[in-house]
């Protein structure tokens, strides 16, 4: 009994611990995309709860006949009919009518015309770090390592927006409440783009230029990762998104291009 009691204790400790609001933890979300997903988790975490809870009990009621009763013909078509094919069916209609719905939120129709106003950033991966560039924005880059023969390649592979830009290194500045446009781009494997507090993953393939838009709530800092393995060095590939205020990010931009830290 004092087995079982533990071991539900420890099951129980181990699920909590997962439920902890981490730097990486898409249930913690800073952006109306991330909100969504966020939803989405918690409305699959209920519906599975209830048919754990609808299972548990048939199987309550199932032991409980005595003496046990072998269901009719009929009896089992309607349960393979309607727990194998009709709840199936309807979950799978639902969960693709709201990653439809998610996806569209993540780039709106409307997007292409805010590209005017948006603030645009180049991202390229490497093994294994990350570099931004700012097209913008004029400069050189801001943390040493970065003028490597990778970043040459990736200019060559249409990296970015002319080769005199600011450029960043495992660190993006970007405004806050301003709809951010980015181009994610690699030069060696194919890596993920991932900050999931704020957007969903996106894979960097090299000689290819994925995007995907950003908007972030409040001016933090928000934790990254490379979501795709790309070696050895894949678990140190982290990188950090800073969202200032609007009326900050040019100053900060501009000590930066200065070569100050």
């Amino acid at each position: 009994m004092r087995a079982g009691s533990a071991a539900c204790a420890a099951c129980a400790f181990l699920a909590l611990s997962g439920c902890v609001q981490g730097p990486l933890s898409t249930l913690d979300p800073a952006s109306q995309v991330t909100r969504s997903v966020a939803a989405l988790w918690w409305s699959m975490a209920a519906g599975t709860g209830i048919i754990l809870l609808l299972m548990l009990g048939l199987a309550v009621v199932a032991l409980r006949c005595n003496p046990p009763r072998a269901p009719g013909r009929r009896g089992v078509l309607a349960l393979l009919v309607g727990g194998g094919l009709m709840l199936p069916g309807a979950v799978i209609v639902a969960l693709l009518a709201f990653g439809l719905r998610l996806d569209q939120a993540q780039w709106p129709p409307g997007a292409q015309a805010e590209a005017a106003r948006a603030f645009h950033v180049d991202v390229v991966a490497h093994q294994w770090w990350w570099e931004a560039r700012y097209p913008d924005v004029g400069g050189k880059t801001a943390q040493a390592g970065a003028e490597t023969a990778d970043t040459a390649q990736a200019a060559a592979n249409g990296g970015g927006n002319g080769a005199g830009a600011l450029r960043t290194v495992n660190v993006l500045h970007v405004p806050a409440g301003v709809p951010i446009h980015l181009r994610i781009m690699a030069t060696d494997v194919i890596h993920g783009f991932w900050v999931p507090r704020v957007a969903g993953k996106l894979d960097a393939v090299p000689g290819k230029v994925n995007r995907i838009r950003l908007m972030v709530d409040e001016p933090g800092e928000y934790a990254g990762v490379c979501a795709e393995y790309c070696g050895d060095g894949h678990a140190h590939m982290r990188f950090t998104v800073v969202a200032h205020p609007p009326e900050e990010l040019p100053r900060r931009l501009a000590e930066l291009a200065e070569g100050r830290p």
